[in-house]
């Protein structure tokens, strides 16, 4: 680990970061652009109205790709942020490294902190963030894998979001449209050509992308194969629009009647669309459930790190993460909100009353799952991609581009142990 850090020492040295001071001010790596920036600068003037004195300096850093970079070398200088936005998979290599702290120490220390506290947090949340039932990160932004459709083409058609994966094949059929030339002018259903909806099938089919003690990959099973299959199946018969780019204008445009994303695509795509959206839970196979995506926060051990410096990081995240600031969070940016309490504030309300669909995501998460912590998962993320773009542009069949790339993961995991 010593050695990975080191590596990637060169780029913090030249990524004209700031050194960090100032006892009262704790500084805060996120990722979190345009337009969800706004409502994370809302919170965090809220927050240093409450802590007068106290100042929480937000750096974006740019995406999660460099903001993982940046995160390795700052840690391995010694020099890292207060707080950072960090993945499951970040987790495991900063805690095996020793360079985070546990949320759970800070929370022992807050003498006014309710036993109830944690059983207010989604349950899911809670295991997602703990190691040996100890807790080392917190819940930040977190969204769910939903379906979105075309309320005007679907009632035109006479049809309802699909229930179950049978149901899904023959709705992206019927509502497929070709023109007098035979050219398509809409598609029934539409993905990007990486690891995402591969993996949303994929649990959905009762897949796993492990073994138990996440050694050996699992991913080009009955389970990997049949789920690319699809894919593959409904990319072929044309019922599929693939495309590398996001499907925010093929969907405005009436391109793509169906796709499957996060909840907070719903607040992204909204200035776009002439129509009114529809959101439902993604359709069943051999299990009704959805992958929950998105960040938590981490506290990193430095030298300025003192018990004072621990109380002010606890300080925000328990702010940010409170009824009302998460119900703030959830209702400016359509990420879920982490507490169960935050529904019944009024701000959490309001914002159900305005916009009921964003229910159905918050339904979805007593059945969610969540992907793998191991610290080599973006790598694994990588190969899968791969095997599902080789797949499509039909250079191998799905069987054989997920042994390849099963064959790939387990020597990568062996490497890396």
């Amino acid at each position: 680990m010593k050695y990975l850090f080191a590596a990637f020492l060169c780029i913090f040295m030249l990524s004209g970061c700031s050194q960090f001071t100032g006892k009262n001010t704790v500084v805060f790596w996120h990722a979190m652009s345009d337009p969800k920036d706004k409502t994370l600068k809302a919170l965090i003037k809220d927050f240093e109205a409450k802590h007068p004195g106290v100042k929480i300096r937000a750096e974006y850093v740019g995406n999660y790709d460099i903001l993982n970079q940046k995160l390795l070398a700052a840690a391995g200088s010694g020099n890292p942020p207060d707080i950072s936005q960090v993945y499951e998979n970040w987790t495991t290599r900063f805690k095996d490294a020793g360079v985070i702290i546990p949320i759970a120490d800070l929370m022992k220390a807050d003498t006014a902190l309710s036993g109830d506290d944690l059983n207010d947090l989604f349950p899911i949340f809670v295991r997602n963030n703990s190691y040996d039932k100890v807790l080392w990160t917190f819940p930040f932004n977190k969204s769910i894998y939903v379906m979105y459709y075309n309320t005007t083409i679907f009632k035109k058609a006479g049809l309802n979001p699909p229930y179950n994966m049978e149901e899904f094949r023959s709705v992206a059929r019927s509502l497929t449209k070709k023109d007098s030339e035979g050219k398509t002018i809409r598609y029934g259903f539409g993905f990007r050509i990486n690891i995402d909806v591969f993996a949303v099938l994929f649990y959905l089919n009762k897949g796993k992308f492990f073994d138990e003690k996440e050694t050996k990959a699992l991913f080009n099973d009955t389970a990997g194969v049949e789920a690319l299959q699809l894919l593959c199946d409904m990319h072929k018969d044309g019922t599929a629009f693939v495309t590398k780019e996001y499907l925010d204008n093929d969907f405005a445009a009436g391109r793509v009647a169906s796709f499957f994303a996060t909840t907070p695509r719903l607040a992204e795509m909204q200035e776009l669309l002439t129509f009114k959206i529809g959101v439902a839970p993604l359709p069943g196979w051999r299990t009704q459930t959805a992958p929950i995506a998105g960040t938590n926060l981490a506290v990193f051990k430095k030298d300025s790190m003192t018990p004072e410096k621990q109380k002010l990081c606890w300080s925000f995240i328990k702010y940010i993460s409170s009824a009302e600031g998460t119900s703030k969070w959830a209702a400016g940016t359509n990420y879920l909100p982490v507490r169960r309490s935050a529904r019944e504030t009024a701000v959490f309300r309001k914002y159900i009353n305005e916009n009921p669909l964003v229910m159905v995501g918050v339904r979805q998460l007593d059945r969610a799952v969540t992907d793998p912590r191991n610290k080599n998962w973006q790598a694994v993320r990588d190969k899968i991609g791969s095997a599902v773009e080789k797949a499509l542009l039909e250079k191998a069949t799905p069987k054989e581009a997920l042994d390849e790339a099963a064959s790939e993961v387990n020597l990568l995991l062996e490497k890396n142990k």
